[in-house]
């Protein structure tokens, strides 16, 4: 297990771009009723922009947004408290394997379930547990593919050189490929995702796990266009508990 994740997470802020919300709460819209008074959960919230845009979405669900930063939480509580919906949303900071709370009708993580360092049951399992049956699990992850797994060898490779240099120099990448779209601060948030080396990827064999092992139905599956050369291809899962 990648333990290293957890250093490279902890103590950071990271921002999801604001088409990646969009992207999220479309996809949320097509399963659920937004005047329901859904309970949520957001494992992995970073600073908080997919709570606000839940909360805005749904404006009758209670909100639960888990991160292992502090630092994340912080830059989250500070910005809920600017708008309308903080009273229905709670910000905690810690690991989600210790997390106790739900049972959640939603639960959504993007880009977070394959960088735990834990097993696929202890994930998975949780998972299971926090959300009630008929509720769904929406998640984002890298597929299984040679091109990732191709990209995953630098990204150890990189882990194995990481330092001010090598971290320079990846910003400087990161400034010419995306200087235009993403401002300074994005951009430096981005840079650790770079060491990060995956825990899990998606699969066909996962999805049939998901059902036998922890009663999880597929309901939709596909890929999501990749912001850079640079970034794992994901696919976006929408589950439903079942059983």
């Amino acid at each position: 297990m990648t333990v290293g994740n957890r250093q490279i997470f902890t103590g950071r802020t990271f921002t999801v771009p604001p088409q990646r919300r969009a992207r999220l709460v479309g996809v949320l819209l097509r399963y659920v009723e937004p005047d329901r008074a859904l309970q949520v959960l957001d494992l992995g919230c970073g600073t908080g922009g997919n709570v606000v845009a839940l909360a805005e979405a749904l404006p009758h669900a209670t909100i639960t947004g888990v991160d292992l930063s502090a630092a994340n939480i912080a830059v989250a509580a500070a910005a809920g408290r600017r708008g309308p919906h903080f009273a229905r949303v709670t910000l905690v900071t810690g690991d989600y394997l210790a997390f106790a709370g739900g049972p959640f009708d939603v639960v959504v993580s993007e880009t977070v379930l394959y960088a735990i360092p834990a097993s696929e049951e202890a994930v998975f399992g949780k998972l299971a547990r926090d959300v009630a049956p008929g509720g769904l699990l929406i998640y984002t992850m890298p597929t299984d593919a040679l091109s990732n797994r191709a990209l995953v060898v630098l990204r150890r490779l990189l882990r194995r050189l990481r330092g001010p240099a090598t971290d320079a120099a990846l910003l400087a990448l990161a400034r010419a490929l995306h200087g235009r779209d993403y401002d300074e601060a994005l951009l430096r948030e981005r840079v650790p995702y770079m060491y990060v080396v995956p825990d899990r990827y998606d699969s066909r064999a996962l999805h049939r796990r998901l059902r036998a092992r922890w009663g999880f139905e597929i309901l939709a599956s596909g890929p999501i266009p990749r912001a850079s050369p640079a970034q794992l291809r994901h696919r976006l899962v929408v589950a439903r508990r079942v059983g």
